[in-house]
């Protein structure tokens, strides 16, 4: 490991391996995991360059539709090939390096085009036109292609290997592809976006999606809907976490009047028990997926510093929902804006907190089994590379 990642990673052993202990004995990560930008920089080069979640199959189903990310320095774009597969790259070209696509979605009608030169490119990212290098010696398009990222799509959900090494998306994935398949997340298509900027740190975002206990104070109209002390943690093989929350009687989604303002059908082929509850879960590190009864709800984290995250969140429905006619998703839409700008208040708040000079990590409680599944996850790495340093 180099000295410059070394010196990034300025966490004491002891304070990490705390939150590895059984959660009746587990301290919460150390403030510098919130605090210190060398660690937020260390989380961009070894955390975000394994498997990351960039968004919905849907969004790259047809030849040159495409999504494009940024984490740091880098950025990537994800094309929908005419082979039916997508695929991903470096969002730079190959001739002096500009970064071809600016839009984060979009359709591009017959090539990937870099708009300094000209020089154009398959949606599969092979080097289709390169302008004025007739006569350069050596040169084969063949080799000049767009840097290909390695992409795959499980479950719906497309996710890049930045790093290129990470294992196998199915083991990353693990028993969470189960659940996302049994909801027909694959076959379902967007309905509504709103993105957010929260100033608050990527973890305290999926940590807080990952605890019920501030509901009755943070969200009355939530726990009216769930009660905050109901359903089950899941367990399973995977990097993720996460559990069920049952509905109360009358409810039959998260939305406004419980749904009976706008009703629609449950998801094809949910078995009768899943009317009555909705599915949390974190798939590490950056992807909050919420299944409801009649939608899917995808929430992808975006690291701009240590102390801000941007937030894509996006809602999910069956395409013959949507052709329904009356067909409407803002009670779900607006209900759950309101209740994302609450949880962003309070993960501010927690953010103010955390920079306190002073302050020391707290105790996890009986019932915060997922938050702690998750920080698991975060120290887990955060250890392995501390050892690394020691042995180097």
């Amino acid at each position: 490991m180099s000295t410059d990642t070394e010196t990034r990673l300025n966490l004491d052993p002891a304070g990490v391996a705390a939150t590895l202990e059984p959660l009746e004995r587990a301290t919460m990560l150390p403030q510098g995991a919130f605090t210190d930008p060398g660690v937020f920089e260390w989380e961009l080069e070894h955390v975000f360059r394994g498997w990351i979640c960039v968004g919905h199959a849907s969004l790259v189903s047809e030849p040159g539709s495409f999504v494009m990310r940024e984490l740091g320095t880098d950025s990537v774009v994800v094309t929908g090939g005419a082979d039916g597969r997508p695929h991903a790259f470096l969002n730079v070209c190959r001739h002096r390096g500009a970064r071809i696509v600016q839009e984060s979605e979009g359709a591009m009608k017959r090539q990937i085009r870099c708009p300094y030169h000209g020089w154009s490119y398959a949606f599969d990212g092979e080097l289709r036109f390169a302008p004025h290098m007739e006569g350069v010696e050596d040169f084969d398009t063949s080799c000049w292609g767009l840097i290909p990222v390695r992409v795959a799509v499980v479950g719906g959900l497309v996710l890049v290997d930045l790093g290129g090494a990470a294992p196998d998306v199915e083991s990353h994935v693990g028993d969470l592809a189960g659940h996302l398949e049994r909801y027909a997340n694959g076959s379902l298509r967007r309905a509504g976006q709103i993105d957010y900027r929260v100033e608050a740190n990527w973890k305290a975002l999926a940590e807080n999606y990952s605890a019920c206990l501030h509901w009755p104070g943070v969200h009355p109209e939530l726990n009216a809907l769930s009660d905050y002390m109901s359903g089950e943690v899941m367990n399973g093989a995977g990097a993720w976490c996460g559990g069920s929350m049952t509905l109360r009687e009358g409810a039959s989604t998260m939305g406004r009047e419980g749904g009976t303002a706008n009703p629609r059908p449950p998801i094809s082929g949910l078995a009768e028990a899943d009317a009555s509850s909705v599915l949390y879960f974190v798939l590490f590190p950056n992807a909050l997926v919420s299944l409801h009864p009649d939608y899917v709800m995808l929430h992808t984290l975006w690291p701009r510093s240590i102390d801000r995250t941007d937030v894509v969140c996006e809602w999910y429905f069956e395409p013959a929902t949507m052709a329904a006619e009356g067909f409407d998703p803002s009670d779900a839409i607006d209900f759950w804006d309101q209740v994302n700008r609450e949880d962003w208040y309070v993960c501010e708040l927690t953010r103010k907190g955390v920079h306190t000079t002073g302050y020391i990590p707290g105790r996890y409680s009986g019932e915060e089994i997922d938050v702690h599944a998750f920080d698991v996850m975060v120290a887990e790495r955060y250890l392995e590379a501390l050892r690394e340093e020691v042995e180097a």
